[in-house]
């Protein structure tokens, strides 16, 4: 049974809010996100790269803001590529960014000029970020930007206690911790005909990844100047919650 774009995006929809149980303020991330991305590639037509893209959720409010974006769409879970694919129709690439060979499976042979991603790449353990992060830095063009929104601890515990307090008192203003959650999304999806295939798909991969790689900010910072970036530095943050920016 084909996966219809309809059905894609009600889905895509209801990840979208569910993820908001988390992330109270996630367009806001988008939106900044988005701005960087327009004011740095200076240009209506950018090639951008999402990486760990999910449903696409990032990728589209790109293309919404830039609608000649090229966006690539990196990431190896089949459900999530499958909505994106039929709801928004990017290109996509299915592989693991813990595998060094994801960068060869892109289909491109030009300078990217931004890589994003957001609430993904804290699944790696810091020498696999490393790694990825070195990638990118080869992919950039000079000028280009590397986008990454995400939870990044601080190495003072006293810091990140009180930027958990203030990421839980926005949960609780905003009234979203009785939203549907991640574990809930993913059991109703299994029922969905349309996605049988790919939710088989899933089960038979059945790959593992931390909750947590262990990477905090400030490590962060300097893995991306290690990378080569040439400017590295936070754009936005609320709490733990921060978007990093890194100019090749």
């Amino acid at each position: 049974m084909q996966l219809t774009t309809a059905t894609a995006r009600t889905w895509i929809e209801r990840w979208d809010r569910q993820q908001e149980r988390y992330l109270p303020d996630r367009e806001t991330v988008f939106a900044v996100i988005a701005d960087a991305v327009v004011a740095q590639t200076g240009r209506p037509d950018p090639l951008v790269i999402d990486l760990a893209c999910g449903p696409g959720s990032l990728g589209a409010r790109i293309r919404d803001r830039l609608p000649r974006a090229r966006v690539i769409g990196v990431d190896t879970d089949p459900v999530l590529l499958a909505l994106a694919d039929s709801a928004y129709g990017f290109e996509l690439v299915d592989h693991n960014l813990t595998d060094p060979t994801w960068i060869a499976a892109l289909p491109i042979s030009e300078p990217v000029d931004a890589i994003v991603s957001t609430t993904a790449l804290h699944w790696l353990y810091p020498d696999q970020l490393a790694r990825v992060y070195a990638q990118a830095a080869s992919l950039i063009r000079p000028g280009g930007i590397l986008i990454n929104g995400d939870d990044m601890v601080t190495v003072d515990a006293d810091i990140d206690l009180l930027e958990r307090a203030i990421g839980s008192g926005q949960i609780d203003r905003e009234g979203v911790g009785d939203r549907e959650d991640w574990a809930q999304w993913w059991t109703a999806i299994t029922d969905e005909p349309q996605l049988a295939a790919a939710v088989a798909e899933r089960d038979n991969r059945a790959w593992e990844h931390p909750a947590d790689g262990g990477t905090g900010y400030e490590q962060h910072l300097n893995l991306l100047r290690e990378a080569g970036f040439r400017t590295v530095s936070p754009i936005w943050q609320y709490g733990r919650r921060r978007i990093v920016a890194a100019v090749r």
